[in-house]
């Protein structure tokens, strides 16, 4: 009953957002810009409560590369870029920024959190820096809580914390504790803790 009541509120979501889904793709398909992507996930990401969290999913489920229509959105939360994808049962805070990012199922992230498109944007190939600008994804695996403040450039593996306000600049494992600036594995999680944690 509660998932046939979800899946209605989400449909008619979608169909609420479709004018601004139909925009942003045809932006793609004509103009391979995203100004009016940007400036809709802008615009959504200030409506408040749960209809804001309602469209602001719709929205991204109809424009990101992938997105699981069983997520959460906070106010003032949004994505830069569409080439994002994210998985379900996703959870995000409120003010997070979201650039080319892949985030795995179950993943909870607190408010405030950013994701840039990696740690090398405005560099050339030689690590200089140039006018260029290049994206890399960034990957969230799956079950991982990222807390509050957390910014993370990049890959961070499946089942670990990310403690509030670390800096992720190079890629952490499966399983552990994440914290520090510049971070770093504070000490690996015990599988009996992690099952405990996802059920």
């Amino acid at each position: 009953m509660r998932r046939s009541l979800k899946a209605g509120v989400f449909l008619l979501s979608l169909i609420i957002t479709a004018p601004l889904i139909v925009v942003a793709w045809l932006e793609e398909k004509l103009a391979r810009g995203e100004a009016l992507f940007l400036l809709s996930s802008q615009a959504l990401a200030v409506l408040p409560g749960l209809l804001g969290s309602c469209l602001r999913g719709a929205y991204y489920y109809g424009t990101l590369e992938r997105c699981s229509w069983q997520t959460h959105i906070g106010f003032g939360s949004l994505f830069t870029h569409r080439g994002a994808a994210v998985g379900s049962r996703v959870s995000m805070g409120a003010y997070c920024v979201i650039g080319h990012a892949r985030i795995g199922d179950g993943v909870m992230i607190g408010s405030r959190v950013s994701i840039p498109s990696g740690r090398r944007q405005h560099l050339d190939e030689e690590g200089r820096l140039a006018d260029v600008t290049r994206f890399d994804r960034v990957a969230i695996g799956a079950n991982t809580w990222v807390g509050e403040g957390a910014i993370i450039m990049a890959d961070v593996g499946s089942r670990c914390i990310v403690s509030a306000g670390a800096v992720v600049t190079k890629h952490m494992p499966n399983a552990c504790l994440i914290g520090g600036n510049p971070a770093h594995v504070i000490r690996e999680l015990s599988r009996d803790r992690l099952a405990a944690q996802v059920d």
